[in-house]
């Protein structure tokens, strides 16, 4: 039933409201208005188009933003297919995600308080009488799973926290004493340091009406391995923050921005040293950030066809350039080196030549270095870490204060000069 309601939904998009769906999602819907150049030309080529509304679909949960005209012409156009609809404005909760808007400053914030207030620790008289090494019971490990599975879904908007519920999920097989109360000790701490994510409107200043902001993709990748004598464990982070700007100076320095997407993970990949276990990270962050920046030049160009993202993956040319930070200086040394050389771990050569050739093509606009301080992706794959870097890029603040290094293929560089 969901499926063929669905179905049904997507063919009203289409056909009576004129949505186009996102090729990266497809229940990511964009609406556009056709735009003439400034000298009138009818030419297919001089037409751009307008984004004017942008609609996200959950089965029947429907999140729609735009001017209050096109809304309300959107919904109408629903309403004729399936009935009166229940709309809320401002103030809303949306698949569990509360969202709130102030009506002057159009800032909004999205944060999952009310529901984490409702999750419940773990309690048993097992956790007090017995070790921390001994195995949970049929009873407690099953606790486990609820509670662990209840505070996983905070993530949605608590990135300072992915860490540890990450780690925590590692053991859900055969959970301990102890890991109880390490999830007790986050459920607790998440309850009393409340956080939402904030995007507040980036720069009105010096652009004309109708017209989009001018930003690009920062995406910060980092990795954590840890050698035992007998396992090892690596963890990947990546952050995607959308921020003001679009030329080199703009990738260096704290900037206004918009956390869009974050992962952290255990790596995909087995790895042996640090130098590979960053470089893969590299490697899997972009591969994400061309489906982001994809869904981006959509909404900022209208182009929805699969040809096109072809094309731009291979030649470049996103509406919003990708720029990768890293803090590892030994792999940005091995992709920028004038000639790629083999690394002491063979197999990842391939991976330094993937990086490089994205940066040949334009398809990755800039690589950057930065100091382990600035790198926001940190408390992703460590829990010693203080949270004050996620928290500030959380509120909508893309901190960046020491000193960096920005690369750019010189032929590039020659022809953007």
């Amino acid at each position: 039933a969901p499926r063929c309601f669905s179905l049904k939904l997507a063919k009203v998009t289409k056909e009576l409201c004129g949505m186009s769906q996102c090729t990266i999602d497809n229940e990511l819907c964009f609406l556009h208005r056709e735009c003439r150049s400034s000298d009138g030309s009818a030419n297919a080529s001089a037409k751009t188009y307008q984004l004017i509304a942008v609609l996200a679909k959950h089965v029947d949960d429907l999140k729609i933003t735009g001017s209050k005209e096109n809304i309300i012409w959107i919904l109408k156009k629903i309403e004729q297919v399936f009935g009166q609809l229940k709309i809320e404005w401002n103030n809303f909760t949306n698949c569990g995600v509360r969202h709130r808007q102030d009506v002057n400053t159009k800032e909004v914030t999205m944060d999952q308080a009310e529901y984490i207030n409702g999750v419940k620790t773990l309690s048993s008289s097992e956790m007090q009488r017995t070790g921390p090494e001994t195995l949970c019971s049929t009873l407690l490990h099953h606790q486990y799973w609820s509670v662990l599975g209840a505070i996983a879904f905070a993530t949605l908007t608590r990135p300072d926290i992915l860490v540890f519920v990450s780690a925590l999920q590692r053991f859900s097989h055969a959970p301990k004493i102890i890991h109880c109360k390490r999830l007790n000790t986050v459920i607790r701490w998440a309850k009393r340091n409340p956080k939402c994510l904030r995007f507040a409107q980036l720069d009105t200043a010096n652009r004309p009406a109708g017209t989009m902001i001018q930003t690009h993709l920062r995406m910060y990748a980092d990795a954590a391995f840890k050698k035992e004598d007998d396992s090892g464990h690596s963890m990947r982070g990546a952050l995607y923050v959308r921020c003001i700007g679009k030329k080199i100076a703009d990738f260096q320095g704290t900037r206004k921005g918009h956390l869009v997407d974050y992962v952290g993970a255990k790596q995909r990949r087995v790895v042996r040293a640090t130098f590979s276990a960053e470089l893969l990270n590299a490697c899997d962050t972009q591969d994400k950030g061309l489906l982001l920046s994809q869904q981006f030049h959509e909404m900022c160009t209208g182009q929805t066809h699969a040809s096109c993202a072809r094309e731009l993956s291979e030649r470049g040319g996103h509406a919003v350039p990708m720029v990768l930070y890293i803090d590892a200086l030994s792999v940005f040394a091995a992709v920028t080196a004038t000639f790629v050389k083999t690394p002491a771990e063979n197999g990842v050569l391939c991976h330094l030549l993937f990086l490089r050739e994205l940066l040949d093509h334009n398809v990755l606009h800039a690589f950057v270095w930065c100091d382990t301080r600035d790198m926001l992706a940190d408390g992703l794959t460590k829990g010693a870490v203080d949270r004050a870097a996620i928290h500030a890029v959380m509120n909508g603040t893309c901190e960046l204060v020491k000193v960096c290094k920005v690369w750019r293929p010189a032929h590039l560089l020659r022809n953007q000069q």
